[in-house]
Protein backbone atom coordinates (compact mmCIF):
# COMPACT_ATOMS: atom_id res chain seq x y z
CA UNK A 1 0.00 0.00 0.00
CA UNK A 2 1.88 3.42 -1.05
CA UNK A 3 0.85 6.15 1.66
CA UNK A 4 2.30 9.69 1.62
CA UNK A 5 5.78 9.88 3.10
CA UNK A 6 4.66 11.82 5.84
CA UNK A 7 2.16 9.48 7.56
CA UNK A 8 4.78 6.96 8.15
CA UNK A 9 7.35 9.71 9.44
CA UNK A 10 8.40 10.59 12.74
CA UNK A 11 9.21 14.90 13.19
CA UNK A 12 12.28 16.31 15.26
CA UNK A 13 11.50 19.55 16.41
CA UNK A 14 14.34 21.59 16.87
CA UNK A 15 14.36 25.21 18.95
CA UNK A 16 18.06 26.51 17.42
CA UNK A 17 18.31 29.07 19.75
CA UNK A 18 18.92 26.29 21.83
CA UNK A 19 20.04 22.83 20.52
CA UNK A 20 24.13 23.81 19.36
CA UNK A 21 26.32 26.32 20.18
CA UNK A 22 29.15 26.52 17.73
CA UNK A 23 30.54 29.85 17.55
CA UNK A 24 30.84 30.29 21.68
CA UNK A 25 28.21 32.95 21.75
CA UNK A 26 26.07 31.50 23.83
CA UNK A 27 23.18 31.42 21.67
CA UNK A 28 22.54 28.04 19.07
CA UNK A 29 22.85 28.07 15.61
CA UNK A 30 22.38 26.92 11.92
CA UNK A 31 26.05 25.20 12.07
CA UNK A 32 25.42 23.62 15.42
CA UNK A 33 22.47 21.36 14.04
CA UNK A 34 24.62 20.78 10.63
CA UNK A 35 27.28 19.38 13.10
CA UNK A 36 23.76 17.13 15.24
CA UNK A 37 22.45 15.45 11.92
CA UNK A 38 24.27 12.05 12.27
CA UNK A 39 22.85 12.11 16.19
CA UNK A 40 19.14 12.77 14.23
CA UNK A 41 20.05 9.56 11.67
CA UNK A 42 20.89 7.94 14.28
CA UNK A 43 18.08 8.22 16.62
CA UNK A 44 15.65 6.98 13.62
CA UNK A 45 13.56 10.25 13.06
CA UNK A 46 12.52 11.27 9.35
CA UNK A 47 12.06 14.84 9.44
CA UNK A 48 13.31 18.19 10.99
CA UNK A 49 11.22 20.94 12.15
CA UNK A 50 13.10 24.18 12.63
CA UNK A 51 11.49 26.83 14.94
CA UNK A 52 11.26 29.93 13.40
CA UNK A 53 15.25 31.38 12.06
CA UNK A 54 14.10 33.89 10.16
CA UNK A 55 14.94 38.13 10.67
CA UNK A 56 13.53 39.30 13.73
CA UNK A 57 13.91 41.59 16.57
CA UNK A 58 13.05 38.60 18.72
CA UNK A 59 9.71 40.14 20.74
CA UNK A 60 8.47 36.67 20.82
CA UNK A 61 10.85 34.52 20.00
CA UNK A 62 11.01 34.86 15.90
CA UNK A 63 7.31 34.48 15.61
CA UNK A 64 7.87 38.04 15.10
CA UNK A 65 8.98 37.98 11.62
CA UNK A 66 10.73 41.21 9.99
CA UNK A 67 12.32 39.46 6.68
CA UNK A 68 10.65 35.96 5.65
CA UNK A 69 13.43 35.78 3.10
CA UNK A 70 16.47 36.43 5.40
CA UNK A 71 18.11 34.20 8.26
CA UNK A 72 18.52 36.19 11.30
CA UNK A 73 22.49 37.00 11.95
CA UNK A 74 22.05 35.35 15.05
CA UNK A 75 21.65 32.36 13.93
CA UNK A 76 24.25 32.27 10.86
CA UNK A 77 24.53 33.05 7.24
CA UNK A 78 22.18 31.86 4.05
CA UNK A 79 25.35 29.81 3.41
CA UNK A 80 24.73 28.29 6.68
CA UNK A 81 21.43 27.37 5.90
CA UNK A 82 22.11 26.00 2.44
CA UNK A 83 24.87 23.40 4.40
CA UNK A 84 22.24 22.40 6.88
CA UNK A 85 19.18 21.53 3.92
CA UNK A 86 22.01 19.61 1.74
CA UNK A 87 23.53 17.64 5.12
CA UNK A 88 20.03 17.00 6.16
CA UNK A 89 19.19 15.92 2.58
CA UNK A 90 21.98 13.66 2.04
CA UNK A 91 21.34 11.89 4.97
CA UNK A 92 17.75 11.32 4.20
CA UNK A 93 15.92 13.42 6.36
CA UNK A 94 13.57 16.01 5.28
CA UNK A 95 13.35 20.11 6.49
CA UNK A 96 10.31 21.91 7.12
CA UNK A 97 10.08 25.41 7.98
CA UNK A 98 7.96 27.27 10.27
CA UNK A 99 6.10 29.94 8.66
CA UNK A 100 3.81 32.25 10.54
CA UNK A 101 1.42 34.22 8.16
CA UNK A 102 -1.52 35.61 10.42
CA UNK A 103 1.12 38.65 11.51
CA UNK A 104 4.51 40.68 10.29
CA UNK A 105 6.98 41.78 13.07
CA UNK A 106 6.75 45.76 13.27
CA UNK A 107 9.83 45.84 11.93
CA UNK A 108 8.86 44.43 9.16
CA UNK A 109 8.69 46.52 5.66
CA UNK A 110 5.78 46.26 4.66
CA UNK A 111 4.33 47.68 8.20
CA UNK A 112 7.26 50.57 8.44
CA UNK A 113 5.89 51.67 5.02
CA UNK A 114 2.10 51.11 6.12
CA UNK A 115 2.06 52.78 9.29
CA UNK A 116 3.81 56.35 7.69
CA UNK A 117 0.80 57.09 5.50
CA UNK A 118 -2.50 55.57 4.45
CA UNK A 119 -1.74 56.03 0.87
CA UNK A 120 0.87 53.88 1.06
CA UNK A 121 0.79 50.85 -1.13
CA UNK A 122 0.96 48.75 2.28
CA UNK A 123 -0.80 50.14 4.29
CA UNK A 124 -4.08 48.02 3.85
CA UNK A 125 -1.86 44.78 4.05
CA UNK A 126 -2.82 45.67 8.13
CA UNK A 127 -6.07 46.05 9.99
CA UNK A 128 -6.71 49.41 10.75
CA UNK A 129 -10.01 51.25 12.05
CA UNK A 130 -10.15 55.30 12.88
CA UNK A 131 -9.51 56.72 16.48
CA UNK A 132 -12.50 58.40 17.17
CA UNK A 133 -12.30 60.13 20.78
CA UNK A 134 -8.65 58.97 21.61
CA UNK A 135 -10.46 55.51 22.08
CA UNK A 136 -9.47 52.08 20.67
CA UNK A 137 -12.22 50.65 18.56
CA UNK A 138 -13.11 48.17 21.08
CA UNK A 139 -12.40 46.48 24.19
CA UNK A 140 -11.08 43.16 23.04
CA UNK A 141 -8.35 41.79 25.11
CA UNK A 142 -5.86 39.13 22.96
CA UNK A 143 -3.51 36.55 23.99
CA UNK A 144 -1.56 38.03 26.00
CA UNK A 145 -4.06 39.71 27.88
CA UNK A 146 -3.60 43.01 26.78
CA UNK A 147 -6.48 45.26 24.50
CA UNK A 148 -5.82 44.15 20.42
CA UNK A 149 -5.37 47.24 19.19
CA UNK A 150 -2.18 49.59 19.60
CA UNK A 151 -2.55 53.67 18.36
CA UNK A 152 -0.41 54.67 15.58
CA UNK A 153 0.00 58.43 15.72
CA UNK A 154 1.63 59.01 12.09
CA UNK A 155 -2.22 57.82 10.67
CA UNK A 156 -4.07 58.76 13.91
CA UNK A 157 -5.40 55.28 13.82
CA UNK A 158 -5.58 51.85 15.65
CA UNK A 159 -4.15 48.77 14.38
CA UNK A 160 -5.45 44.96 15.46
CA UNK A 161 -2.72 42.51 16.93
CA UNK A 162 -3.54 39.44 18.70
CA UNK A 163 -0.11 39.25 20.16
CA UNK A 164 2.34 41.54 21.42
CA UNK A 165 1.56 44.94 20.17
CA UNK A 166 5.28 44.78 18.09
CA UNK A 167 3.50 41.60 16.08
CA UNK A 168 0.44 43.35 13.88
CA UNK A 169 -2.35 40.93 12.01
CA UNK A 170 -1.74 40.81 8.32
CA UNK A 171 -5.34 41.88 6.46
CA UNK A 172 -6.24 38.26 4.32
CA UNK A 173 -9.07 40.27 2.72
CA UNK A 174 -6.73 42.11 0.97
CA UNK A 175 -5.97 40.35 -2.78
CA UNK A 176 -2.28 41.92 -2.88
CA UNK A 177 -1.21 40.85 0.13
CA UNK A 178 -2.08 36.85 -0.31
CA UNK A 179 -0.43 37.13 -3.49
CA UNK A 180 2.44 38.64 -1.97
CA UNK A 181 2.47 35.20 0.60
CA UNK A 182 1.80 32.86 -1.93
CA UNK A 183 5.11 34.13 -3.92
CA UNK A 184 6.77 34.10 -0.55
CA UNK A 185 6.40 30.18 -0.38
CA UNK A 186 6.88 29.80 -3.81
CA UNK A 187 10.39 31.60 -3.17
CA UNK A 188 10.93 28.76 -0.32
CA UNK A 189 9.24 25.73 -2.11
CA UNK A 190 12.60 26.94 -4.95
CA UNK A 191 14.46 26.86 -2.46
CA UNK A 192 13.89 23.03 -1.97
CA UNK A 193 12.68 22.76 1.78
CA UNK A 194 10.25 20.05 2.14
CA UNK A 195 7.42 21.29 4.20
CA UNK A 196 5.69 24.27 6.81
CA UNK A 197 4.31 24.11 10.25
CA UNK A 198 2.48 27.13 9.98
CA UNK A 199 2.17 29.28 13.42
CA UNK A 200 -1.12 30.68 14.74
CA UNK A 201 -3.48 29.63 11.21
CA UNK A 202 -7.03 29.74 12.97
CA UNK A 203 -6.64 33.10 13.35
CA UNK A 204 -6.39 34.14 9.55
CA UNK A 205 -10.49 35.65 9.49
CA UNK A 206 -11.40 38.48 11.76
CA UNK A 207 -15.33 38.49 13.06
CA UNK A 208 -16.65 42.22 12.61
CA UNK A 209 -15.64 44.46 15.47
CA UNK A 210 -18.64 45.06 16.98
CA UNK A 211 -19.01 41.53 18.23
CA UNK A 212 -18.84 41.15 21.77
CA UNK A 213 -15.86 38.93 23.38
CA UNK A 214 -17.37 35.62 25.17
CA UNK A 215 -16.12 35.42 28.83
CA UNK A 216 -14.33 32.42 30.36
CA UNK A 217 -13.37 29.84 28.61
CA UNK A 218 -14.98 30.64 25.49
CA UNK A 219 -12.95 34.19 26.00
CA UNK A 220 -10.78 33.73 22.44
CA UNK A 221 -12.73 31.75 20.22
CA UNK A 222 -14.11 35.08 18.18
CA UNK A 223 -10.43 35.11 16.85
CA UNK A 224 -10.10 31.24 15.85
CA UNK A 225 -11.68 29.33 12.84
CA UNK A 226 -14.27 31.87 11.78
CA UNK A 227 -16.88 31.28 8.91
CA UNK A 228 -14.94 32.49 5.43
CA UNK A 229 -11.24 31.22 6.97
CA UNK A 230 -11.66 28.34 4.09
CA UNK A 231 -11.36 30.52 1.64
CA UNK A 232 -7.99 31.81 3.00
CA UNK A 233 -6.90 28.34 4.06
CA UNK A 234 -8.04 26.43 0.33
CA UNK A 235 -5.53 29.51 -1.45
CA UNK A 236 -3.09 28.58 0.52
CA UNK A 237 -3.49 24.45 0.06
CA UNK A 238 -3.40 25.09 -3.84
CA UNK A 239 0.18 26.48 -3.71
CA UNK A 240 0.81 24.00 -1.13
CA UNK A 241 -0.32 21.02 -3.11
CA UNK A 242 1.47 22.57 -6.17
CA UNK A 243 4.37 22.58 -4.60
CA UNK A 244 5.01 19.40 -2.79
CA UNK A 245 4.82 20.77 0.14
CA UNK A 246 3.90 19.12 3.64
CA UNK A 247 2.07 20.89 5.70
CA UNK A 248 0.86 21.21 9.69
CA UNK A 249 -1.28 23.62 11.02
CA UNK A 250 -1.41 25.18 14.55
CA UNK A 251 -5.24 25.34 14.69
CA UNK A 252 -6.61 26.69 17.68
CA UNK A 253 -10.28 26.51 18.11
CA UNK A 254 -10.72 23.83 15.82
CA UNK A 255 -13.02 21.03 17.46
CA UNK A 256 -12.40 17.05 16.76
CA UNK A 257 -16.04 17.12 15.30
CA UNK A 258 -14.70 19.53 12.58
CA UNK A 259 -10.90 18.34 12.35
CA UNK A 260 -11.94 15.98 9.17
CA UNK A 261 -12.59 19.14 7.22
CA UNK A 262 -9.21 20.28 7.74
CA UNK A 263 -7.22 17.81 7.56
CA UNK A 264 -9.41 15.21 4.92
CA UNK A 265 -9.23 14.78 1.56
CA UNK A 266 -10.69 17.65 0.38
CA UNK A 267 -8.91 19.52 3.86
CA UNK A 268 -6.46 22.36 3.98
CA UNK A 269 -3.19 21.03 5.60
CA UNK A 270 -1.71 16.91 5.50
CA UNK A 271 -1.97 17.37 9.18
CA UNK A 272 -2.94 19.77 12.24
CA UNK A 273 -1.63 20.01 15.74
CA UNK A 274 -4.76 20.31 18.37
CA UNK A 275 -4.21 21.95 22.00
CA UNK A 276 -6.97 20.26 23.70
CA UNK A 277 -4.99 17.32 25.36
CA UNK A 278 -3.35 19.59 27.61
CA UNK A 279 -5.02 20.05 31.04
CA UNK A 280 -3.49 20.86 34.48
CA UNK A 281 -4.15 19.56 37.67
CA UNK A 282 -1.92 21.58 39.89
CA UNK A 283 -0.36 24.83 38.85
CA UNK A 284 2.63 23.92 41.48
CA UNK A 285 4.35 21.09 41.37
CA UNK A 286 3.49 21.49 37.89
CA UNK A 287 0.62 18.55 36.99
CA UNK A 288 -1.16 17.32 34.25
CA UNK A 289 -4.39 16.06 34.43
CA UNK A 290 -3.93 12.59 32.97
CA UNK A 291 -7.37 11.55 32.44
CA UNK A 292 -8.10 14.34 30.43
CA UNK A 293 -5.23 13.74 28.78
CA UNK A 294 -6.35 10.35 27.86
CA UNK A 295 -10.00 11.19 27.27
CA UNK A 296 -8.95 13.62 24.93
CA UNK A 297 -6.40 11.74 22.86
CA UNK A 298 -9.29 9.46 22.50
CA UNK A 299 -11.66 12.07 21.42
CA UNK A 300 -9.07 12.73 17.95
CA UNK A 301 -8.24 9.18 17.37
CA UNK A 302 -11.86 8.30 17.20
CA UNK A 303 -12.63 11.38 15.32
CA UNK A 304 -9.66 10.91 12.18
CA UNK A 305 -9.85 7.30 12.86
CA UNK A 306 -10.75 7.55 8.74
CA UNK A 307 -10.16 10.52 7.38
CA UNK A 308 -8.15 13.24 8.66
CA UNK A 309 -4.54 13.32 9.97
CA UNK A 310 -3.20 14.50 13.37
CA UNK A 311 0.45 15.79 14.32
CA UNK A 312 1.12 14.37 17.46
CA UNK A 313 2.95 15.66 20.44
CA UNK A 314 3.53 15.51 24.25
CA UNK A 315 5.47 18.62 24.54
CA UNK A 316 7.19 21.30 22.48
CA UNK A 317 8.60 25.25 22.89
CA UNK A 318 5.28 26.09 23.89
CA UNK A 319 4.75 23.88 27.05
CA UNK A 320 7.28 22.52 30.13
CA UNK A 321 8.67 19.22 30.15
CA UNK A 322 6.21 16.11 29.66
CA UNK A 323 8.59 13.89 32.16
CA UNK A 324 7.44 16.54 35.04
CA UNK A 325 4.05 17.04 34.51
CA UNK A 326 3.11 13.43 33.62
CA UNK A 327 5.34 11.40 35.43
CA UNK A 328 7.96 12.71 38.28
CA UNK A 329 11.16 13.28 36.14
CA UNK A 330 11.16 9.40 36.23
CA UNK A 331 13.38 7.76 33.25
CA UNK A 332 10.70 4.61 33.28
CA UNK A 333 8.35 7.43 32.99
CA UNK A 334 9.78 9.11 30.05
CA UNK A 335 9.70 5.60 28.31
CA UNK A 336 5.87 5.33 28.97
CA UNK A 337 5.73 8.68 27.18
CA UNK A 338 7.55 7.72 24.09
CA UNK A 339 6.10 4.58 23.91
CA UNK A 340 2.78 6.48 24.34
CA UNK A 341 3.65 8.84 21.38
CA UNK A 342 4.88 6.66 18.98
CA UNK A 343 1.88 4.31 19.01
CA UNK A 344 -0.62 6.56 18.56
CA UNK A 345 -2.60 7.42 15.40
CA UNK A 346 -0.52 10.38 13.65
CA UNK A 347 2.61 11.49 12.77
CA UNK A 348 4.61 12.05 16.02
CA UNK A 349 6.75 15.05 16.61
CA UNK A 350 9.32 14.72 19.38
CA UNK A 351 10.50 17.62 20.86
CA UNK A 352 14.34 18.49 21.04
CA UNK A 353 15.84 16.77 24.28
CA UNK A 354 12.34 14.45 24.92
CA UNK A 355 14.34 11.77 24.14
CA UNK A 356 17.00 11.85 26.90
CA UNK A 357 13.69 12.83 29.17
CA UNK A 358 14.97 15.99 30.13
CA UNK A 359 13.24 17.71 32.91
CA UNK A 360 11.72 21.33 33.65
CA UNK A 361 14.17 23.63 35.65
CA UNK A 362 14.56 24.51 38.71
CA UNK A 363 14.82 28.09 38.38
CA UNK A 364 16.52 29.86 41.54
CA UNK A 365 16.88 33.89 40.49
CA UNK A 366 13.62 36.03 38.69
CA UNK A 367 17.22 37.20 36.47
CA UNK A 368 16.70 33.31 35.44
CA UNK A 369 13.59 34.17 33.30
CA UNK A 370 13.62 34.92 29.99
CA UNK A 371 9.39 34.83 28.75
CA UNK A 372 7.81 38.40 29.40
CA UNK A 373 4.29 36.98 30.51
CA UNK A 374 6.05 34.84 33.55
CA UNK A 375 8.55 37.66 34.38
CA UNK A 376 5.44 39.89 34.95
CA UNK A 377 3.60 37.08 36.79
CA UNK A 378 6.54 36.79 38.96
CA UNK A 379 6.20 40.39 39.37
CA UNK A 380 2.53 40.79 40.29
CA UNK A 381 2.94 38.11 42.72
CA UNK A 382 5.73 39.78 44.44
CA UNK A 383 3.84 42.86 44.64
CA UNK A 384 0.52 41.35 46.38
CA UNK A 385 2.70 39.92 48.69
CA UNK A 386 3.75 36.28 47.96
CA UNK A 387 7.27 35.33 49.43
CA UNK A 388 9.89 36.09 46.75
CA UNK A 389 10.99 32.61 46.61
CA UNK A 390 7.32 30.96 46.37
CA UNK A 391 6.24 33.46 43.56
CA UNK A 392 9.49 32.06 41.18
CA UNK A 393 7.91 28.80 41.90
CA UNK A 394 4.58 29.46 41.07
CA UNK A 395 5.23 31.80 37.91
CA UNK A 396 8.14 29.48 36.40
CA UNK A 397 5.91 26.20 37.30
CA UNK A 398 4.15 25.79 33.84
CA UNK A 399 6.91 28.72 31.90
CA UNK A 400 7.87 27.66 28.50
CA UNK A 401 11.31 28.41 29.85
CA UNK A 402 11.60 25.44 30.36
CA UNK A 403 11.44 23.62 27.53
CA UNK A 404 13.39 26.16 25.86
CA UNK A 405 16.71 25.78 27.91
CA UNK A 406 19.81 24.51 26.02
CA UNK A 407 19.99 21.25 24.63
CA UNK A 408 22.10 19.13 27.02
CA UNK A 409 24.35 17.74 24.77
CA UNK A 410 27.45 17.16 27.59
CA UNK A 411 27.57 18.11 31.26
CA UNK A 412 28.60 21.33 29.97
CA UNK A 413 24.97 21.62 28.12
CA UNK A 414 25.05 22.84 24.68
CA UNK A 415 28.50 24.84 25.02
CA UNK A 416 32.01 23.40 25.09
CA UNK A 417 33.19 24.19 28.76
CA UNK A 418 31.33 24.75 32.12
CA UNK A 419 32.01 28.39 31.43
CA UNK A 420 30.21 28.31 28.11
CA UNK A 421 27.58 26.31 29.99
CA UNK A 422 27.04 29.66 32.98
CA UNK A 423 26.48 31.96 30.00
CA UNK A 424 24.29 30.66 27.82
CA UNK A 425 21.60 33.03 26.88
CA UNK A 426 18.82 31.13 28.81
CA UNK A 427 19.94 29.08 32.23
CA UNK A 428 21.34 25.61 31.50
CA UNK A 429 19.54 22.72 33.78
CA UNK A 430 22.35 21.89 36.10
CA UNK A 431 21.37 18.44 36.03
CA UNK A 432 23.00 18.53 32.54
CA UNK A 433 25.78 16.74 34.57
CA UNK A 434 24.35 13.28 34.48
CA UNK A 435 21.47 13.95 32.26
CA UNK A 436 22.73 14.41 28.69
CA UNK A 437 23.52 12.82 25.94
CA UNK A 438 26.87 11.66 26.21
CA UNK A 439 25.95 9.57 28.90
CA UNK A 440 23.22 8.06 27.76
CA UNK A 441 24.83 7.08 24.10
CA UNK A 442 26.79 4.73 26.74
CA UNK A 443 24.21 3.17 28.70
CA UNK A 444 22.31 0.85 27.23
CA UNK A 445 18.92 1.40 29.40
CA UNK A 446 19.04 5.04 28.94
CA UNK A 447 15.43 6.74 27.77
CA UNK A 448 17.65 7.83 24.27
CA UNK A 449 18.23 3.74 23.41
CA UNK A 450 14.32 3.12 24.34
CA UNK A 451 13.52 5.73 21.71
CA UNK A 452 15.94 4.35 19.41
CA UNK A 453 14.46 1.09 19.29
CA UNK A 454 10.76 1.96 19.58
CA UNK A 455 11.41 4.52 16.61
CA UNK A 456 13.17 1.37 14.77
CA UNK A 457 9.96 -0.43 15.48
CA UNK A 458 7.66 2.03 14.03
CA UNK A 459 9.67 2.47 10.87
CA UNK A 460 9.07 -0.43 10.04
CA UNK A 461 5.93 -1.62 11.35
CA UNK A 462 2.64 -0.67 8.92
CA UNK A 463 -0.09 -1.16 11.53
CA UNK A 464 1.37 1.35 13.80
CA UNK A 465 1.89 3.63 11.12
CA UNK A 466 -1.46 3.48 9.47
CA UNK A 467 -3.81 1.74 11.49
CA UNK A 468 -7.11 1.92 12.86
CA UNK A 469 -7.44 3.21 16.77
CA UNK A 470 -9.74 0.88 19.49
CA UNK A 471 -9.61 2.52 22.84
CA UNK A 472 -9.99 -0.75 25.61
CA UNK A 473 -11.54 0.47 28.63
CA UNK A 474 -9.60 0.07 31.71
CA UNK A 475 -11.10 0.14 35.71
CA UNK A 476 -7.96 2.29 35.88
CA UNK A 477 -7.88 6.40 35.26
CA UNK A 478 -3.78 6.22 34.98
CA UNK A 479 -3.50 3.20 32.52
CA UNK A 480 -4.20 3.67 29.33
CA UNK A 481 -4.89 0.77 26.77
CA UNK A 482 -5.70 0.55 23.44
CA UNK A 483 -5.46 -1.28 19.68
CA UNK A 484 -4.14 0.06 16.30
CA UNK A 485 -4.96 -2.90 13.88
CA UNK A 486 -5.53 -3.32 10.23
CA UNK A 487 -7.15 -5.87 8.19
CA UNK A 488 -4.30 -7.68 8.51
CA UNK A 489 -2.71 -7.26 11.95
CA UNK A 490 -3.17 -5.82 15.22
CA UNK A 491 -0.73 -4.40 18.08
CA UNK A 492 -2.05 -3.75 21.48
CA UNK A 493 -0.58 -1.13 23.72
CA UNK A 494 -0.90 -0.85 28.04
CA UNK A 495 0.74 2.60 29.61
CA UNK A 496 0.39 2.69 33.12
CA UNK A 497 1.50 6.79 34.08
CA UNK A 498 1.08 5.37 37.75
CA UNK A 499 3.87 5.43 40.27
CA UNK A 500 2.35 2.93 41.89
CA UNK A 501 1.56 -0.64 40.40
CA UNK A 502 -1.69 -0.97 38.44
CA UNK A 503 -4.48 -3.94 38.20
CA UNK A 504 -6.57 -3.69 35.71
CA UNK A 505 -9.59 -6.11 33.89
CA UNK A 506 -9.50 -7.02 30.34
CA UNK A 507 -12.59 -7.37 28.10
CA UNK A 508 -13.37 -11.01 27.37
CA UNK A 509 -12.02 -10.60 23.65
CA UNK A 510 -8.68 -8.78 24.91
CA UNK A 511 -8.01 -12.00 27.46
CA UNK A 512 -9.49 -14.50 25.88
CA UNK A 513 -6.71 -14.48 23.09
CA UNK A 514 -4.06 -16.88 23.51
CA UNK A 515 -2.09 -15.25 20.26
CA UNK A 516 -0.91 -12.10 22.52
CA UNK A 517 2.81 -12.03 22.24
CA UNK A 518 5.32 -9.46 23.48
CA UNK A 519 7.33 -7.01 21.48
CA UNK A 520 8.78 -4.22 23.02
CA UNK A 521 8.31 -2.77 26.80
CA UNK A 522 10.27 -0.39 28.70
CA UNK A 523 10.87 -3.04 31.78
CA UNK A 524 12.59 -6.36 31.39
CA UNK A 525 9.48 -8.08 30.85
CA UNK A 526 5.97 -7.57 29.95
CA UNK A 527 3.11 -9.55 32.21
CA UNK A 528 1.20 -12.60 29.89
CA UNK A 529 -2.14 -11.08 28.97
CA UNK A 530 -4.61 -12.52 30.99
CA UNK A 531 -8.30 -11.73 32.56
CA UNK A 532 -6.35 -9.35 35.09
CA UNK A 533 -2.96 -7.70 33.81
CA UNK A 534 -0.70 -6.51 36.47
CA UNK A 535 1.34 -3.83 35.25
CA UNK A 536 4.39 -2.11 37.35
CA UNK A 537 4.99 1.60 37.87
CA UNK A 538 5.40 3.57 34.84
CA UNK A 539 5.51 -0.28 32.78
CA UNK A 540 4.27 0.17 29.39
CA UNK A 541 4.44 -2.12 26.29
CA UNK A 542 3.19 -3.57 22.64
CA UNK A 543 1.98 -6.66 21.81
CA UNK A 544 1.73 -8.15 18.94
CA UNK A 545 -1.40 -10.13 17.65
CA UNK A 546 -0.16 -13.10 15.65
Amino acid sequence: MSIPWWQSAVGYQIYPRSFQDSNHDGIGDLPGITQHIPDLKALGVDFLWLNPIYQSPNVDNGYDIADFQAIDPAYGTWQDFETLLTTAHANDLRVIMDLVVNHTSDQHAWFQAARQSKTSPYHDYYIWQENIDGTPPNAWLNFTGDNTWAYNEATDEWYFHLFAPEQPDLNWENAQLQTEIIAMINWWADQKIDGFRLDALSHLKKVPFNTPQPVGDEQFSIFSNNPGIEVFLQKLHATFQARGLMTVGEAGGVHADTAAVWTGPSGFMNMIFELEHQSRASEFPPKADLAHLFNSFTEWQEALNQQGWLGLYLENHDQPRSITVYGDDQPLAAKALATLLLTLRGTPFIFQGEELGMTNVAFTEPEQIDDPPVRAAYEHLVATGVNPTEALNQATSWSRDNSRTPYQWTTNGFGNSAAERDTSWLLTNPNTTSLNHANQLQEPSSVLHYYQKLLAYRKHDLTLQTGRFKRITTNHDLVFAFLRYTDEATRLMFINLSDQPAKIKLPNDIATNSAWVPAISNTEALPPITATLELAPYQAGIYEKV
